[in-house]
């Protein structure tokens, strides 16, 4: 079965110069996830909105495709999930962990939320929590149809060219733009758009980011995503999240070359396919040209067995030269939230543009929705939206810019409850799933060995990942568990080593080689998680 080819159907633009002649409320820079549910749900408020995007076509990406309960009942909120139909989405109820032969599950918690694919599930009154999977442009498609449904937005396809200034104040204005040739214009000219506020929503490689934040706020890569697409692969656990770790062996002598190869990710994209992400360790994009004997060697030893003939047949047809079957990678990028409203006025950055985080634990659109919810209630008009009610307040004065930054500052405080969260969960456990050195390795072990506990020590953690129990100290809570119990196996636990190949409990007088081991590996926990946190912190 050939993979999804990506649809030629687009979103139809309004008039660019008909737009052109209109001021509005707010002005969306960027159609993907945010901007497109912003421009909704804030036009469904009662403000004007201009939704601009330089391709109304499908997308075609290979993260952004899994979305955690949290982030559905975000969308509930908004009362938008019904975005989630008609695409051939895959439930997901939770995460199966693989470390060598070992496996764990962690499902999602039974919570008392009520979705529309509840009824005769399980739970404290027969519902149950599920996330979903989906093609990521399938889902862009649904939620630009929802915009542009709305009688207040108007969505245009139009490359931005730059931000309107004040010639006085520097303060934004609007934007210039220039929309997409077409038969009856194959020539455009750039054209302005007047609007009080501008949301600039424009991605990871936002060509906007140095205007609106210091010099110092870059986003940092430590690893890339290789993505191809498996063919009704036989997956070990149908509807959940496959985490697939490589695990060293202590017995084997320490190779010469370094392992650039991090966790592996598998999920169902629809019926019949599922995505596999590859962690690449390395700031730079890994080459495409030896990349599939590379990943046939250094990947198939640690899936489980059942997925590497799908594997297999996928790195083969990647160099058919059919571009539906290509290999493609994307940046891991960790860009810790700054604060805004200070420096420039009329325009502020979200999503991606502003803030992310490693996408491991899938937090990212989970982020987004919740950053939807949070600012429509601030920056929404005098008509509730869904679940979300007007501000006790009433709606803010968008050409006051004093009253618009003190809804900003509120919104960056109180969003790090979700976003907080799984941002530092997020680059929590790729250093420890993804562990390059030895303490990590440790740190790792205790990790799969807490998950095995059962009850509070999986409950807690995926409550975390899920979004549906976000809590800052909570995370911090049962990190430090992890890393306290990872001492404790250091103690207690037979190791495996060239010596013993069966393993061996550590003996009463490695006990002293083994307090300074402890110590390093509390410390190297503390500088995998307090960094994090003090980024989410900044004034």
């Amino acid at each position: 079965m050939a993979p999804h080819t990506i649809s030629t159907n687009k979103i139809p633009s309004a008039d660019a110069k008909v737009a052109s002649s209109t001021s509005y409320e707010i002005a969306i820079i960027g159609a993907g996830i945010l901007g497109s549910v912003l421009a909704y749900s804030l036009a469904e408020s009662g403000r004007s909105v201009l939704l601009v995007e330089r391709d109304l076509s499908e997308p075609d990406r290979i993260v952004g495709e899994l979305l955690q309960p949290g982030g559905c009942v975000a969308l509930k909120k908004l009362g938008i999930d019904d975005t989630l139909q008609g695409i051939d989405a895959v439930p997901c109820e939770g995460y199966k962990v693989f470390w060598g032969q070992q496996e764990v599950a962690i499902p999602y918690p039974q919570e008392d939320i009520g979705m529309g694919w509840s009824e005769g599930g399980v739970g404290a009154d027969g519902r149950k929590q599920e996330g979903r999977s989906f093609h990521h442009g399938r889902f862009i498609q649904n939620l630009r149809k929802k915009a542009a449904s709305s009688a207040g937005v108007t969505l245009v396809e139009a490359t931005v060219n730059d931000l309107l200034r004040d010639d006085l104040s520097g303060g934004v204005l609007g934007l210039t733009a220039t929309p997409k040739s077409s038969t009856t214009n194959s020539d455009p000219s750039p054209l302005t758009y007047r609007a009080h506020l501008t949301i600039i929503v424009d991605g990871c490689m936002s060509k906007f980011r140095r205007q609106l934040l210091p010099t110092h706020v870059s986003p940092l890569v430590r690893s890339h995503f290789v993505g191809l697409v498996l063919e009704d692969a036989d997956l070990p656990a149908p509807h959940h999240g496959h985490v697939i770790l490589g695990k060293a062996d202590p017995s084997s002598p320490p190779s010469s070359t370094p392992n650039t190869i991090g966790p592996v990710l598998v999920y169902q994209l629809a019926t019949h396919e599922t995505r596999m992400l590859i962690d690449v360790r390395g700031s730079k994009a890994p080459s495409t040209a030896q990349l599939a004997p590379y990943l046939r060697d250094n990947v198939t030893h640690v899936l489980p067995p059942s997925i590497v003939p799908s594997f297999h047949q996928a790195l083969d047809k990647s160099t058919s030269g059919d571009k539906n079957y290509r290999l493609r990678s994307m940046p891991n990028s960790f860009l810790p939230p700054y604060p805004q409203g200070r420096d420039v006025q009329g325009a502020f950055l979200a999503g991606d543009s502003l803030n992310m985080r490693h996408p491991l634990t899938g937090g990212g659109m989970t982020v987004a929705f919740n950053d939807a919810v949070l600012l429509t209630g601030m920056l929404g008009g005098n008509k509730p939206v869904g679940e979300i009610k007007v501000d006790s307040r009433g709606p803010v004065d968008l050409q006051s810019w004093l009253d618009v930054s003190e809804r900003l500052e509120e919104w960056h405080w109180e969003r790090k409850a979700v976003a907080s969260c799984i941002n530092v969960l997020a680059m929590a456990l790729y250093s420890l799933f993804g562990a390059d050195d030895e303490n990590l390795e440790v740190l790792k072990t205790g990790c799969f060995k807490y998950f095995e506990l059962g009850g509070e020590c999986i409950a807690g953690p995926v409550s975390l990942l899920s979004a549906l129990r976000p809590s800052p100290f909570y995370l911090f809570y049962h990190f430090f568990r992890v890393a306290f119990y990872s001492i404790w196996i250091l103690f207690t636990e037979p190791v495996r080593t060239a010596e013993h190949p069966k393993g061996r409990k550590p003996q009463v007088w490695e006990y002293p080689a083994l307090t300074v081991k402890s110590v390093q590996v509390f410390w190297t926990a503390c500088v995998v998680l307090l960094p994090v946190l003090w980024s989410e912190g900044q004034m």
